[in-house]
């Protein structure tokens, strides 16, 4: 495609770019999150946060369990339908991200002020279902924005 000094022509350069940009939107039909992938996360989530209600030994079980469940999720995920995204693609992915993340860091600092002030554990279900809520919603939106900046036609300069 380059000529014999190395350098691309603008016909090649722009050929080179509408292909990056077919690929990028080739990858986003590619990613398409099953129905169960967020309710399953937002469950692994939630054992996140219960955890930090529960006693003892029961606090390190539950948290071994979801330390466990993500790379689970996440292979199958990966294996089923041959891509695995490890990190948001622009912006808004990146501000999706980091509020799920403040969201489910609320989240269980809530239970853990539910178990140091002594309240009762039901107390417990309304920041673990703030966290899966917020995790299904999220995802969702995490995933449209993923989608929609993997297929973007213009190529932001590095």
């Amino acid at each position: 495609m380059a000529n014999n000094s190395g350098e691309m022509t603008p016909d090649e350069a722009r050929a080179a770019l509408d292909d990056v940009a077919h690929d990028g939107a080739a990858l986003a039909a590619r990613v398409v999150t099953p129905w169960w992938y967020h309710p399953t996360l937002g469950l692994i989530v939630g054992v996140f946060v219960v955890a930090q209600v529960l006693p003892g030994a029961w606090s390190i079980a539950a948290v071994a369990l979801g330390i466990i469940a993500i790379p689970v999720l996440t292979t199958t995920y990966a294996r089923r339908y041959g891509v695995a995204i490890s990190k948001p693609a622009g912006p808004r992915g990146r501000r999706l991200m980091l509020t799920a993340l403040v969201v489910l860091v609320a989240c269980m600092l809530s239970g853990l002020t539910i178990r140091l002030v002594g309240l009762e554990s039901g107390w417990a279900l309304i920041p673990v279902i703030v966290a899966f809520a917020a995790t299904v919603i999220l995802g969702r939106r995490f995933d449209e924005a993923l989608r929609r900046e993997l297929s973007a036609t213009s190529i932001e300069p590095a």
